[in-house]
């Protein structure tokens, strides 16, 4: 076997009689290497993308939540809540309430969804974090009289061209009254609330556009529900637990009426697409790539040609078929092995350099929340990647080379 390889590792690098199978031998060399690195680079720059994804939705996605199969809202008594409160792991529960409304600011009017949350609702999230104009402040200590406050997405602050902070005029929410289908008084058909602008939070435009936060009271008043009705139960898992185990204990407690979902389950529809688009391009360029290896059958058949005189030395020495097709074999696989290690150190450090330097950057990222494409290197990408050429080039050396052993005219000396 060291025989055999030493003599495959050889022919790799020594120069052939005739120059254009060096060419094609280094031709096949560079279209793996390209397709390999190229491989490691794209995984790497979706897998920044969906990180960055999950920490922009993280700020407003809690871990778990717990929403009603039926219905809007359900009740949720101190039993029901003490049931959950009993799971190992449990960090934060936050109580919200949503619906949507009209809001309005001087001459600008906009829909929005008026979120209801509790005191917990800045653990179990990180929307405090996102907000980068004014303070996340829900309620207001006015010497003594309590100002009810809103915090609001970067779109609809903008849609409504709202002034921030206290001195300001507020904003008017117009919430339908429920059960009134019609009425000859438009005014009696809404429950009319003012709440003054604080902050201005930051996340992705689905929630930016969208969402406007006020205190978990006001959001019940305004939708004239009780204190215990609520839309959402919000959950934050202590560090250390795993969330899913977690989601299953309290799906387990709460039963099939309530609907108890992890992170992703959440946001099910986009992380499909993402993880869809990342199998479709790694497909795309695997087939690339195996139209780029298979080159390798038209240069291990030529130097077949090249070698004949060495395969009838060695034939005349004893050498069996097997070991003139492992020799091409072997040869082919080293070849591969060798574009492989190449491409993936290649692939590294263009893909550190441009987490440390952001070289390329995203066009018409001013309004973006980064500049540059975000670079995420995962183990589990070279493995796939190694694999996936090391199998191809490993069929692409191997037809050859067993053709090459059956040809005996091939092996006679001139």
């Amino acid at each position: 076997m060291n025989f055999t390889f030493r003599i495959a590792w050889r022919y790799i690098f020594s120069k052939k009689s005739t120059n254009v199978i060096n060419i094609i031998a280094g031709i096949t060399m560079t279209g793996i290497v390209i397709g390999s690195a190229a491989l490691i680079i794209v995984l790497s720059a979706f897998n920044g993308f969906e990180t960055l994804v999950l920490r922009l939705y993280s700020s407003f996605y809690p871990d778990i939540t717990v929403t009603p199969v039926q219905g809007k809202v359900f009740t949720a008594d101190s039993l029901f809540l003490s049931q959950i409160k009993t799971i190992e792991g449990i960090q934060v529960i936050s109580q919200t309430l949503e619906e949507n409304a009209l809001v309005a600011y001087d001459d600008e009017e906009h829909i929005a969804t008026i979120k209801g949350v509790d005191v917990n609702y800045q653990s179990a999230t990180a929307v405090d974090d996102s907000v980068f104009i004014g303070d996340y402040i829900l309620a207001y200590d006015n010497f003594g009289s309590s100002i009810d406050c809103a915090v609001l997405g970067s779109g609809v602050a903008a849609t409504l061209d709202v002034g921030i902070g206290i001195e300001y005029p507020a904003i008017q929410i117009f919430m339908p009254r429920r059960g009134i289908k019609y009425s000859f008084n438009p005014g009696d058909a809404f429950i009319q609330k003012g709440v003054v602008a604080t902050g201005v939070f930051r996340i992705q435009q689905e929630f930016d556009s969208k969402y406007m936060i006020v205190s978990l009271q006001v959001a019940q008043n305004l939708m004239e529900y009780k204190n215990n009705e609520l839309s959402k139960l919000e959950i934050k898992v202590s560090s250390g637990y795993n969330a899913e185990v977690v989601r299953k204990k309290i799906q387990a407690i709460v039963g099939e009426k309530y609907a108890v979902k992890n992170r992703v389950m959440q946001n099910e529809f986009l992380y499909k697409v993402m993880r869809n688009e990342r199998w479709v391009v790694f497909l795309i360029l695997t087939f690339i790539l195996i139209i780029a290896t298979f080159n390798m059958i038209g240069s291990i058949s030529m130097l077949v040609i090249d070698k004949r005189k060495d395969i009838g030395i060695l034939r005349s020495l004893g050498a069996t078929e097997n070991k003139i097709r492992n020799i091409f074999f072997i040869q082919g696989v080293l070849q591969t092995l060798v574009s492989i290690t190449i491409g993936f150190f290649v692939a590294t450090i263009l893909c550190l350099l441009q987490m440390r330097f952001e070289i390329i950057t995203i066009p018409g990222s001013g309004s973006f929340v980064i500049t540059a494409y975000p670079i995420d290197l995962k183990l589990m990408d070279y493995i796939y990647v190694f694999f996936t050429i090391f199998i191809i080039g490993s069929i692409a050396s191997y037809f050859p080379a067993a053709l090459a052993s059956r040809q005996r005219w091939m092996f006679k000396e001139e």
